[in-house]
């Protein structure tokens, strides 16, 4: 039996850039979780995992406190650049803010758990990627895993 442990009412907003050409019981998931210290380098990474991957059917979730609407004609540039899709979903923090944290681990590192929940019912593999990421390569090793 599997237990939640956030509910989906930490997601206050959902924007979703589609412009992938492929259906998305095809896509591959690649997630991040990120405050806004990080959203640039989050486009880094999604651009470089893209380039190395032209071909591949690919979804990117991004997880995060704070998109203004600079950062949305960014993304939504990229994904459409790129045609594909990137969901960012704005995260309400209050009961994350109350949980330990550090100056190097904010309560942005709990958006992990958030993603394994939100997508525990909705799909079998995400990949979680921080935002200091960059693609060098194919990741068709990653996604031909067999977890079973």
């Amino acid at each position: 039996m599997s237990r939640k442990y956030f509910e989906e009412e930490v997601i206050q907003q959902t924007l979703d850039y589609n412009y992938a050409q492929h259906s998305d019981a095809d896509k591959f998931n690649i997630a991040y979780g990120i405050d806004k210290n990080f959203l640039f380098g989050c486009g880094v990474s999604i651009a470089s995992v893209l380039l190395a991957n032209p071909e591949k059917a690919l979804a990117f979730h991004v997880f995060t406190d704070f998109f203004d609407s600079e950062d949305q004609q960014r993304f939504e540039a990229l994904a459409k650049q790129y045609a594909t899709q990137i969901v960012v979903y704005l995260i309400d923090c209050e009961r994350l803010k109350s949980l330990p944290s550090t100056k190097n681990w904010t309560y942005a590192t709990y958006f992990r758990f958030i993603i394994a929940d939100y997508f525990s019912d909705k799909t079998d593999r995400v990949l979680y990627l921080d935002a200091d990421i960059a693609c060098k390569g194919s990741i068709q090793e990653l996604i031909d895993l067999n977890f079973a």
